[in-house]
């Protein structure tokens, strides 16, 4: 028999998952990376993948499930951090959202 709490935690999973591919698909094609219907996917798997695992009979650690199920979120922002900043190269002395030529510690080279 199926209890109340499963049923519960089915249906609610089912739409957060539904909920997190739709904003990964629609963020994905609003900054232009390649195949958000793949990334959309991915992140619906990782999800879904997860939550099915809870509900199954198996014993499976909760930190374990946690891994699987912000995998594929995680990996999109991984990738969506790289679409927006591109190839530019790495200024090791400048904060990544800064003005020009405004150096990290804010007083230069005073040495």
């Amino acid at each position: 028999m199926v209890s109340l709490q499963g049923v519960a935690v089915a249906v609610l999973g089912f739409a957060v998952v539904l909920g997190c591919s739709s904003a990964v698909y629609r963020d994905a094609k609003r900054l232009e990376i390649s195949r958000p219907p793949l990334w959309a996917g991915f992140v619906a798997v990782t999800c879904g993948g997860g939550i099915a695992i809870y509900l199954s009979p198996l014993d499976v650690p909760i930190p374990g499930l946690l891994v699987i199920v912000l995998a594929g979120p995680a990996l999109y922002l991984f990738e969506r951090d790289d679409a927006k900043h591109g190839d530019e190269p790495a200024d090791p002395t400048a904060l990544p959202n800064a003005p020009a030529g405004e150096s990290s510690s804010g007083r230069g080279d005073e040495e």
